[in-house]
């Protein structure tokens, strides 16, 4: 897949809002199978990576402001949402 598909480009911004919506509720760690699922990607392939995860780390802000969606880390879970 290139930078230029919109497919990719698709995917990119709904795994950078969600990593947004997470980092801005105090997530550090992303479930790599738990994404795959979100975006699409069949139940048996996405379990392979059920025991990936992508750390969140603070450098995270930064990259949100680079690609013009840092309003995202106002972006509140309603109080006694279970984050898995």
């Amino acid at each position: 897949m290139q930078e230029t598909d919109p497919l990719y480009e698709f995917v990119r911004t709904v795994m950078l809002e969600v990593m947004a919506v997470l980092y801005a509720n105090g997530q550090r760690q992303l479930h790599v199978g738990a994404m795959m699922r979100l975006i699409g990607v069949d139940e048996e392939r996405a379990a392979e990576h059920d025991d990936d995860r992508i750390d969140i780390d603070e450098s995270f802000a930064e990259l949100l402001n680079d690609v013009n969606i840092k309003h995202l880390l106002q972006s509140r879970i309603p109080d006694g949402a279970t984050i898995h």
